[in-house]
């Protein structure tokens, strides 16, 4: 990937800067919990491409948000026009959101509710959206073979597995359903085969001693903090000015464009910067910057956790076992997901987990604060994996690596949010990837990139996607816990 010495060619600053820390309510907090992916620090964690703040310009765009959807949305931006200026704003370092705190998961794992996707917006749209989230996610895989990214990014046999049998068998009638779908519409259905073991044979081949069943299907593995660091990489060596640790506080439409062009005033903690349009991807915390999102009630931001622990066992005599991903909707409150980091990798042999927020009495929404972990769901992760693992693969004790939690947003409908914001001219939004964000926003981006450059979206676009549908839900849908 590109070299610390290009790099540092074009930044005037790459230490942790010593302003004063903001602490405001439904905003970035200053000291959120340290992630696993994190440590170290990417080299471009406190990137500022010009030392100050450049108030004096007007920009082509305005990016707020360093995450998988800003930074995809400035890659594919400057990848098809170079000459356009991008300043991206940053509340903390460098993809230190949702992005740089997930499960480590790269995974078509949706494809559970494609009957629901069709019972909602009819098969066409509901196929649509089914080819996004697997098309997605092997644009990521070939994003970091075709830029040699240094992620471990890793190929694995994924598995949705089952600890009942009403769970196992409404997985069952999903896959026939996709199948009698593939049968019809060959050409239309995601491609990733999903295999179903049953009893014994699931026990037998997944090697997990107490599952009742097991959808299998190819996914991946990855640092996520690196895959994204080197999208905005790639980004800076384009000519994104990054700034980090700058917190953009609100905005403002103009309401007579200047000779310049510019339409919006966005307002941060280190000056006001002018742009001719701008993009939110600031996910969960969009309600604090934009209130017009706010007033919906459309957007619910949430704390996520994840821990990653490491067993008594010695990993490398289970080759197999321990080289997989795993999901469950049915054992520990449910939603929680497994990655085993690969051979040769940082932390080869740990294994992250996360989910259980459902055993939060507010499971764990409409906070913004990712400075803390929820203790209970802490230890329900640290005990979780041996219980899935079993004793035979796992030993007698757990060794807790780390704790971490970060800021997720949800919509009830479970799809992103992506589009123009109405009555806002020049605004866009890629926000509420609904914790899914690695089979979600990249090609969200490009079909945002297309709105914004070419004025449509793409066909291969779900119109359920579309930002406005947050001002069209009734109020008596309006989500609730």
């Amino acid at each position: 990937m590109w070299s610390a010495s290009l790099l540092a060619r074009h930044s005037a600053r790459t230490e942790e800067p010593d302003e004063p820390k903001l602490l405001i309510p439904g905003f970035p907090v200053p000291n959120p919990t340290e992630a696993y992916w994190q440590n170290p620090p990417h080299r471009i964690a406190n990137h500022r491409t010009t030392a100050e703040l450049p108030t004096s310009e007007t920009f082509d765009y305005v990016i707020i948000g360093s995450g998988i959807s800003g930074a995809a949305t400035a890659q594919k931006l400057l990848t098809r026009d170079p000459s356009l200026s991008i300043l991206m704003l940053e509340a903390r370092t460098a993809a230190s959101g949702a992005t740089g705190r997930n499960g480590g998961h790269c995974r078509p794992g949706s494809w559970k509710s494609i009957k629901i996707w069709v019972d909602a917006y009819g098969e066409d749209e509901g196929l649509r959206i089914g080819r996004m989230e697997q098309d997605c996610v092997n644009d990521i895989r070939d994003f970091v073979h075709a830029q040699n990214v240094s992620s471990d990014f890793t190929d694995v046999e994924s598995s949705d597995v089952y600890w009942t049998r009403e769970a196992f068998e409404a997985a069952l009638e999903v896959v026939e359903y996709q199948r009698e779908l593939e049968a019809r519409r060959p050409d239309d259905v995601p491609k990733n085969k999903r295999t179903v073991y049953k009893g014994q044979e699931a026990r037998d081949y997944w090697q997990w001693p107490e599952i009742v069943g097991a959808v299998t299907f190819t996914a991946h593995t990855q640092n996520p903090y690196h895959t994204v660091c080197a999208m905005l990489e790639i980004g800076l060596a384009k000519g994104l000015n990054l700034q980090t640790n700058t917190m953009a506080l609100s905005l403002t439409q103009l309401t007579a464009k200047s000779e310049d062009g510019a339409g919006w005033s966005v307002k941060t903690n280190r000056g006001t910067v002018r742009s001719k349009q701008v993009v939110l991807a600031t996910n969960g915390f969009t309600n604090a910057l934009h209130p017009g999102f706010a007033s919906t009630n459309f957007l619910v931001p949430g704390r996520s956790q994840v821990a990653a622990v490491h067993p008594e066992a010695d990993t490398s005599a289970h080759s197999v076992v321990f080289q997989r991903s795993n999901s469950y909707p049915d054992l520990h409150s449910g939603n929680n997901y497994i990655v085993a980091r690969p051979p040769g990798s940082k932390g080869a042999g740990d294994i992250v987990i996360g989910g259980s927020s459902g055993i939060s009495p507010t499971k764990e929404a409409n906070t913004t604060d990712d400075s803390i972990v929820n203790e209970q769901i802490a230890t329900v992760l640290h005990g979780a994996a041996r219980v899935a693992y079993g004793y035979k693969n796992w030993g007698e004790s757990t060794t807790v690596i780390q704790d971490w939690a970060g800021i997720t947003c949800d919509t009830q409908d479970g799809l992103p949010v992506v589009g123009d914001v109405p009555g806002d001219d020049g605004l866009w939004a890629i926000v509420c990837m609904n914790g899914h964000g690695m089979a979600w926003a990249y090609r969200s981006a490009e079909a945002l990139v297309d709105m914004m450059t070419v004025g449509e979206a793409p066909e291969w676009f779900p119109k359920a996607f579309r930002a406005q549908r947050a001002w069209e839900v009734k109020d008596d849908e309006k989500y609730e816990l």
